[in-house]
C-alpha cells in the first residue's frame, strides 16, 4: 500500500504511488485546505455500501477499490478511493462533488484525521 497523505498550511494532497496509482488510475489529488470539511474514521462495511458503480478505477470484491466511485443518494457526486482488506478506512469529506469524499486505507488515520480535523477548523 502506497497511500501519502501530507498537510501544508493551505493545501491537501493524496498521492498515490506503485500499484495503488495503478488501480485507481490517478497519481492521487491536491485540494486546498478551504474545500476540505473535516476526516473521521468509518468502518469498511459502511463505507462501501454508499459505493455504486465505478467510473474509474479497479473494485475486486473483498480484495481491493481504488479509483473514482458513483455514490448512492448522492447524484453527481463522487468518491475517491485507495482500500484493501482493512476494517476501518479514513474518510476526508471535501466541498466539491467530485470527489465529495476521500477514502482511503492508511496505517496512521486516526492521527492523520485530529490533524485534518484541527487544521480545517482552525484549532
Amino acid at each position: 500500500m502506497a497511500v501519502t497523505v501530507t498537510l501544508s498550511e493551505t493545501e491537501l494532497s493524496v498521492r498515490f504511488t506503485g500499484l495503488d496509482a495503478v488501480w485507481a488510475l490517478t497519481g492521487g489529488i491536491k485540494i486546498p485546505l478551504t474545500e476540505v470539511t473535516g476526516a473521521r474514521i468509518v468502518q469498511a462495511a459502511d463505507a462501501k455500501t454508499r459505493l455504486r458503480w465505478r467510473t474509474a478505477g479497479t473494485s475486486f470484491p473483498k480484495v481491493v477499490n481504488a479509483g473514482r466511485f458513483t455514490v448512492s443518494d448522492e447524484p453527481g457526486a463522487r468518491e475517491l478511493w485507495s482500500t484493501y482488506c482493512d476494517d476501518e478506512y479514513l474518510e476526508i469529506t471535501t466541498t466539491r462533488q467530485r470527489p465529495h469524499r476521500i477514502v482511503v486505507q492508511h496505517q496512521d488515520r486516526a492521527t492523520l484525521a485530529e490533524r485534518i480535523n484541527a487544521q480545517t477548523r482552525g484549532a
